[in-house]
């Protein structure tokens, strides 16, 4: 505590007052209070701490009362504060002082979004003292403060811009009565806040050591012993460190608690940006059919034969047994009102025929018992040595289709040569990603070097075998934006689990193709001696918010 000494000045005469306090003045006179700052426990502002404790001192602009009368403020900051009061009321009055009181002389009012400059007063800080027989008090804290002593190795940290304490529901913040008659807080809290936030004007930089008190907040004293409290440090570039904190002490007026924290850029977590756009996803989930039923035209390569089946969901898609596949299907899909993407045969017909397939599919495992390049279409289908689609879903797709090496020049004129995937609203939209994977029938060609029909090849650590995306931003478009994804890189790493592919970088298109290439010993007398498929699922499409 402090003691602050009250005085008479000029004309005033000292009255020996009773225990009544029955001082007056007239409207001439002038009262002065004088206020010490010697002694820790006292005021606004931290001076240069101890080990244990925080001393205060007297800030511009401070004030009290005295009864329910204001002074006025103090013009600078000291360790010597002359508060006055003007005559004409009983200034007096019942002996009571109160430091930062709102109400009738009894509120504390602690805000829930302070400041960090140093000065505690504007933020809630609350005191009371009693006139003793000599007119002199010592005001103590009724208010609780937590000490924050953060430090930084990092001399290139972002500023920090503001510091929240967050209880388990318990109110720090908020209107609170004193009852100074028996000298207790009430229950009772209104507009109670369970969060405090501690900003600092225009950002702290935060240092290996502090020398005094970094900052400190006000609070509202609280039970809190024993429950969880969350500190979070948010910085100027949008990162953030979290403290969790288990006190075995609660707030209590008058006292400060210390919370040291050394925060280096390794511990920051920077938020994903926030985005104008949402994701549609591409599943091929029953669960997640957006299309009306239709009838779709299935071609069975190994029958050569034709059939029609009604479509009323994804599964309606995959062959089932003695159906051997289907193969190079001829058939369409169009996932409508969702993704809006469409698989559709090329307008061109290749030297393959029947112009490649995207084959909705569920079939997984290794394949090892592939003899030949005419092994059941079912292979064509197979992801290898997957539990199921992406994300721990059940289904997902496989696609085939390339040109060789000769025919590159094609691609960009005109379009539709490969197969791919196209909003069929004809809409230029931007393709997020898509998850990936090696199939069983491409993975085991590639493993075994040789296929029959075309050749063999040495796979080496050179070896290489990849999916070319062409996007094209319109269907006259003949100068694609490309993305490349190696199923198998150099040093012989194979992609054997779903694996994301960003396609963002091909920008807003109407259209992907998708080609297969290798290097050089993947191709053989008849082109490309490796199965040009590969699997992918969830493709994620960029639509604007609402």
């Amino acid at each position: 505590m402090k003691k602050s000494i009250l005085a008479i000045i000029g004309a005033i005469t000292l009255i020996a007052c009773d225990k009544e306090n029955n001082m007056f003045l007239t409207p001439e006179d002038t009262f002065i209070v004088k206020g010490y700052s010697n002694i820790i426990e006292t005021k606004t502002a931290f001076g240069t701490p101890s080990d244990t404790e925080i001393p205060y001192k007297w800030t511009k602009d401070d004030f009290i009362w005295l009864g329910n009368n204001k002074s006025n403020t103090i013009a600078e900051d000291c360790t010597l504060a002359n508060f006055q009061f003007k005559g004409g009321t009983a200034i007096v009055g019942t002996g009571h002082v109160f430091y930062n009181m709102t109400g009738e002389a009894k509120t504390a009012k602690v805000l829930a979004n302070q400041t960090a400059d140093g000065n505690l007063g504007n933020d809630g800080d609350f005191g009371y003292a009693v006139l003793d027989e000599y007119n002199s008090f010592y005001l103590s804290h009724k208010t609780s403060y937590l000490w924050f002593n953060t430090t930084s190795k990092d001399a290139d940290m972002p500023k920090l811009l503001s510091i929240s304490l967050k209880t388990e529901g318990v109110a720090i913040a908020g209107e609170r009565v004193y009852n100074f008659s028996i000298g207790e807080w009430e229950d009772a809290v209104s507009n109670g806040s369970p969060e405090i936030v501690l900003a600092f004007d225009g950002g702290y930089q935060l240092q290996e050591s502090n020398a005094g008190v970094m900052a400190a907040m006000v609070m509202l004293p609280a039970e809190v012993a024993g429950t969880a409290l969350t500190v979070t440090y948010n910085f100027e570039d949008g990162s953030h460190y979290t403290q969790n904190l288990n006190p075995t002490k609660d707030f209590t007026q008058g006292k400060t608690l210390r919370v040291s924290q050394e925060i280096n850029k390794s511990d920051l977590v920077t938020p994903e940006p926030e985005l104008d756009y949402v994701l549609r996803v591409l599943t091929f989930e029953d669960e997640d059919t957006k299309f009306e039923p239709y009838e779709c035209e299935f071609y069975y390569a190994m029958l050569d034969s034709y059939d029609y089946k009604v479509i009323s969901k994804w599964s309606d898609f995959i062959p089932t047994d003695g159906q051997y596949g289907n193969g190079h299907g001829s058939y369409e899909w169009y996932d409508e009102g969702n993704t809006e993407l469409a698989f559709v045969k090329p307008e061109i017909e290749t030297w393959w025929g029947i112009s490649g397939h995207a084959g909705v599919s569920n079939y997984v495992g290794t394949c090892e018992d592939i003899v030949d390049d005419f092994a059941l279409f079912m292979y064509d289908l197979q992801a290898y040595n997957v539990p199921g689609g992406a994300n721990g879903s059940k289904n997902f797709c496989s696609q085939y289709g390339y040109l060789d090496p000769e025919e590159y020049a094609t691609i960009y004129s005109p379009s539709g040569v490969l197969p791919g995937l196209q909003f069929k609203d004809e809409v230029p939209r931007v393709i997020d990603h898509m998850y990936v994977t090696n199939t069983s029938y491409a993975y085991q060609i590639l493993i075994r070097g040789e296929c029959d029909f075309g050749g063999s090849y040495e796979l080496t650590d050179d070896s290489t075998f990849k999916i070319v995306a062409y996007g094209y931003d319109s269907f006259d478009d003949t100068e694609p934006t490309i993305s490349e994804f190696y199923l198998l890189n150099t040093g012989q790493r194979f992609v054997t689990d779903w694996t994301k592919w960003d396609l963002s970088s091909l920008g807003e298109v109407v259209r992907v193709e998708f080609n297969l290439v290798a290097c050089y010993q993947g191709y053989g007398r008849y082109g490309l001696v490796i199965p040009a498929y590969f699997a992918y699922d969830d493709v994620a499409v960029r639509f604007p918010k609402n």
